[in-house]
């Protein structure tokens, strides 16, 4: 319960403060995943980070995943945007120490997790890429270790809610797996929702994230039991929901990318439900 009345006090006192900044355009359609792609929360999203004027554009993030039962996982990231088309990530799982089955006792439980992604020339209103993650799952871990391969091609639409700006992103995958899981049929496949809300209030501020899924943003994300197949998109997918706070709205911070995200991670299962909260701070180079 003091979690939630310290988030809708923070939140709160963020849409009081930027409803009184005069926004032009921001950069909240281009926000981090929670493995360092640009996306939404669990799924990545058709665009790259720096679209702009300049080159290449390099974000920093950091997201900590707490779940009340185990424990919180912290995420450092990292991504790079190069030519405005090509884009690098990387991040760091930090998942708490886990004892599996009364036997295996304090097991490290670390993932890196690495991604890449190609914008293609499209529409203006449609961005469409291809891209994969290499994830090293365990890496630490002598027992239970092993590497998943997930390519995917993601397609975002921009258009209209409510005269609301709304990009709609639909994500179709494969997960490949080596060293410890056997390799199955299964297609991944993702949507989500991101609109401004109330721009004639708060501008291009507050963003309503939503995503669905049946994969996460890892192939073992927390919280999970330390093995394959125990993450919280593993039973009947995961559902996210949040806002994101773009403060590179307020024109004193418009030249660079400054984003708040409060997301309530699993909503439709007891166990795996989790509350992040997350920062990411970019510029263009």
């Amino acid at each position: 319960m003091k979690k939630i009345v310290t988030f809708i006090s923070i939140l709160l006192f963020m849409l009081i403060f930027v409803s009184f900044a005069s926004a032009e355009t921001g950069s909240g359609f281009r926000g981090q995943n929670m493995n360092g792609a640009t996306g939404l929360y669990s799924i990545p999203s058709g665009r790259v980070g720096w679209e702009n004027e300049k080159d290449f554009g390099f974000d920093m993030g950091y997201r900590a995943i707490i779940n009340n039962e185990r424990g919180t996982a912290h995420i450092p990231a990292i991504t790079l945007t190069l030519l405005k088309w090509f884009e690098l990530s990387a991040a760091f799982d930090i998942q708490p120490k886990i004892d599996f089955n009364n036997f295996y006792k304090e097991q490290d439980n670390e993932d890196l997790l690495i991604g890449l992604k190609l914008k293609l020339p499209t529409a203006a209103a449609t961005a469409v890429a291809i891209g994969g993650s290499f994830q090293l799952i365990n890496l630490a871990n002598e027992e239970f270790n092993y590497t998943a391969y997930q390519p995917y091609i993601a397609i975002t639409y921009s258009g209209k809610f409510f005269s609301m700006s709304a990009d709609t992103t639909v994500v179709f995958g494969k997960t490949f797996y080596s060293g410890y899981p056997n390799n199955n049929s299964n297609i991944d496949f993702g949507m989500g929702f991101d609109i401004i809300l109330f721009p004639d209030v708060f501008k291009n501020t507050v963003h309503w994230i939503i995503d669905f899924s049946n994969f996460s943003y890892s192939d073992n994300a927390w919280p999970n039991n330390l093995v394959h197949g125990s993450g919280p998109a593993w039973y009947r997918g995961i559902l996210n929901s949040g806002f994101r706070i773009d403060l590179a709205s307020i024109p004193a911070l418009s030249k660079n990318k400054f984003l708040l995200d409060f997301v309530f991670n699993d909503l439709f299962d007891d166990w795996e439900r989790s509350f992040t909260i997350g920062v990411v701070f970019g510029f263009e180079l």
